[in-house]
């Protein structure tokens, strides 16, 4: 049995060899195995990274197509928003276009209006010179005759028969022209002498509305003046009046004028004064003036200083405005910074006494007299008698926080006062570049012709920098006052506190 037991397992062995072996086989063969799905668990884990970052790629993407898309949205409405501001733009830039056509219509209104005004004063002066040639036309001269002739008791003047008498004697007289001759030429002599003629005579004057009691002045054939008795105005002058030529006025050469200067007013007086006891008087102002010069002297307006400054305001154009409110802070400005140095450098008696006390050495006495002080000054010498100090050193950075908080607000504000004053002529040199810019364009509509017109807008476009001269000057004064106040009260507190401190410190040594 166990002969057969050996034998029967040496088969055992012989059988599991190949059993080994193919188990050997099936591990070296799995072996490949193993590692490729070893590989391939390592690429599927790739292939998960992968997977992910491709995920975080793709929402990257989508947050950048996300805000790509703002963007052009956004660039989308500004585009919107410059379309409308383009069309504003033009709308304005057509407003604009319109105004400076009508801007041109109107100066061309004017060019024509002006040269019509021309026109009409050449008629007038015309007429003034027919006023003159005759002093009654043929028209008045047949309507007086046929009133005489009439029965009516009206008097022809002495000069209007003469005439009347020559006309007369032209027609029936035609065969004996030296009579004619000598006629006309003592009608002229007449006339010549007629001219020379100074009357003045009583009568009830019209002044406007009302009627008074006074003389009037006839100067050859033209009353020139007339004056009332009563003193009427507040100036002690009396109401007077000139007659003078108006241009405009159609059929009426002359008319009076009562809207005189109170030096025309004081003329007219001394007139009347000499005529009473003088064959000669000087006479204020030529009747036979031409229309311009009679209209300025009839237009004449009395004016306050109110009036003028209106004027002036109005002349400057919209620069006037930013000047004037300058001027204005500037004013409070400097009105708030002087009382606030008054009041803050304003140390009272007390700030005296303790700097006695502390040059006679007293420095118990000058703690007592600091508390009665006031302003930065005895605020300074409070900082260093009212507290107690470990040295010298400790009270000097005490004193510097204090000036380093107290310094400042003495300087606030000058620096604004120093701002205005230099921006108040440069605003008055821009409003003179627009006026000139202005005449410019008057020049380029009107030509030079006319000088009263060009001085006339060069002295409005030289407004403004009178005006920002006029706010800059006494700015420019107040701040360097002001300057000299805030420096005179910061060295009396560094005079202060250096005193307290060499009293206090130099005594203990």
């Amino acid at each position: 049995m166990n002969r057969l037991q050996v034998r029967g397992s040496r088969p055992q062995v012989r059988n599991m060899k190949p059993m080994a072996l193919l188990a050997l086989f099936f591990v070296l063969c799995a072996a490949p195995v193993m590692a490729q799905q070893g590989e391939s668990i390592d690429a599927v884990k790739k292939r998960a990274e992968l997977n992910s970052a491709k995920a975080d790629l793709e929402e990257a993407r989508k947050k950048r197509d996300m805000a790509v898309a703002a963007r052009w949205k956004d660039r989308e409405t500004a585009n919107q928003e410059r379309e409308l501001f383009n069309e504003k733009y033009q709308e304005s830039k057509e407003k604009v276009d319109a105004l400076m056509s009508e801007r041109a219509r109107l100066f061309e209104d004017v060019r024509v209006a002006r040269e019509d005004l021309a026109q009409v004063k050449l008629q007038a002066e015309k007429a003034r010179a027919e006023y003159l040639s005759l002093a009654a036309g043929p028209e008045r001269l047949e309507t007086l005759s046929k009133f005489q002739e009439q029965g009516i008791p009206f008097k022809i003047a002495e000069r209007v028969e003469l005439q009347n008498k020559v006309k007369k004697e032209m027609g029936l007289y035609r065969d004996d022209p030296l009579r004619i001759a000598k006629s006309i030429l003592n009608v002229a002599k007449n006339e010549l002498e007629f001219t020379r003629e100074i009357q003045m005579e009583q009568a009830e004057l019209v002044f406007g509305t009302a009627v008074a009691e006074g003389y009037r002045l006839r100067l050859g054939g033209l009353y020139a003046m007339q004056m009332a008795n009563a003193v009427m105005d507040s100036a002690g002058n009396r109401p007077s009046a000139l007659m003078l030529p108006v241009a405009g006025e159609k059929k009426r050469a002359f008319s009076w004028q009562e809207n005189l200067t109170p030096e025309t007013k004081t003329d007219v007086s001394k007139v009347f004064a000499e005529a009473k006891d003088s064959a000669f008087v000087k006479v204020p102002v030529d009747v036979l003036l031409s229309t311009e010069l009679s209209s300025e002297l009839a237009n004449h307006q009395e004016t306050t200083w109110k009036d003028e400054l209106q004027t002036f305001f109005k002349n400057g154009g919209i620069l006037m405005y930013p000047i004037v409110t300058i001027f204005g802070l500037g004013l409070l400005i400097v009105l708030f910074k002087l009382i606030w140095i008054l009041v803050r450098g304003f140390g009272g008696l007390g700030v005296r006494r303790t700097l006695k006390a502390l040059e006679a050495g007293d420095v118990a006495r000058a703690r007592e007299q600091v508390k009665k002080a006031h302003g930065l000054v005895g605020k300074v010498l409070k900082t260093v008698l009212l507290k107690e100090y470990g040295g010298r050193a400790a009270a000097e950075k005490a004193l510097e926080e204090q000036f380093s908080a107290q310094v400042p607000k003495i300087e606030s504000g000058l620096t604004w006062v120093s701002v205005f004053a230099a921006t108040a002529p440069l605003l008055g040199l821009l409003g003179t570049v627009m006026g000139m810019i202005e005449l410019f364009d008057v020049i380029t509509m009107h030509g030079t012709s006319d000088p009263k017109l060009l001085a006339g807008g060069i002295s409005i476009a030289l407004v403004t920098t009178e005006a920002g001269l006029i706010v800059a000057i006494p700015l420019q004064l107040l701040h360097t006052f002001l300057a000299n106040r805030a420096d005179a009260l910061r060295g009396r507190m560094e005079k202060a506190g250096l005193a307290v401190l060499n009293a206090l410190w130099i005594k203990e040594k």
